[in-house]
């Protein structure tokens, strides 16, 4: 019995080991996309709309979607929620020291840790599966408005007139920005976090794959 607590207390302590550095390669990776990945941005395009009386692009390209990925896929790869939430308020923490921000991060580093807890309770219910793929979406979808609805309204607060006018003003003025998180989490939720749920499902499938690869290549070489 003794020794049996033992092998699960070492089991235990190497499956939090790996959560852990799972936990690390999240945030350098949200760190090094947020301070170098701007620069590849596209411009955006050429087409504008009229907002208010005021002329803007239809899209506004930034980087939430690197932020949001890395928030969905902590909500799904790290089983403590607590972990799940510290992975990008740690990103936005440590970018935003080198950036610069202003009292908005209240709103940001808040907004990013919901989509991570959205994630986490899909998660949680069995739901994040390659059998959901529309739950997948529709909670990166849920996660891209309450997240815009959140900072908008911060925006609102520490910005605008504090009027339902200057409201409408703040939330209309900000289209073109979801459009863009609309668009680019949607596309990083189908080339990113769905081949990961993927690779997640069929990871002892592809492990087991492995010997049949290499025996086949030895036979080749001959």
């Amino acid at each position: 019995m003794e020794t049996a607590g033992i092998k699960n207390r070492d089991l235990g302590g190497k499956i939090m080991n790996k959560k852990m550095g799972l936990m690390l390669v999240l945030i350098i990776a949200g760190i090094f996309g947020r301070l170098t990945l701007s620069e590849l941005l596209p411009p955006s395009l050429d087409i504008f709309i009229n907002l208010n009386g005021i002329t803007q692009p239809l899209l506004m390209m930034d980087l939430f979607f690197l932020i949001a990925t890395i928030s969905m896929l902590s909500g799904f790869l790290l089983d403590r929620r607590g972990y799940s939430l510290l992975v990008p308020i740690s990103i936005m923490l440590v970018t935003d020291l080198i950036i610069g921000n202003n009292l908005i991060f209240l709103f940001t580093w808040s907004g990013f840790a919901m989509i991570a807890l959205l994630s986490h309770v899909l998660k949680s219910r069995g739901a994040f599966c390659m059998q959901r793929k529309s739950m997948i979406f529709g909670t990166g979808i849920a996660g891209v408005l309450l997240y815009d609805l959140w900072t908008n309204f911060g925006c609102w607060l520490l910005w605008y007139p504090h009027t339902v006018k200057g409201l409408i003003l703040c939330y209309t003025l900000a289209i073109p920005f979801t459009l863009w998180h609309l668009l680019s989490t949607s596309l990083a939720i189908a080339f990113v976090v769905l081949p990961v749920v993927y690779l997640k499902e069929h990871w002892t499938d592809i492990k087991m794959l492995k010997p049949l690869y290499n025996l086949s290549k030895r036979f080749s070489l001959h």
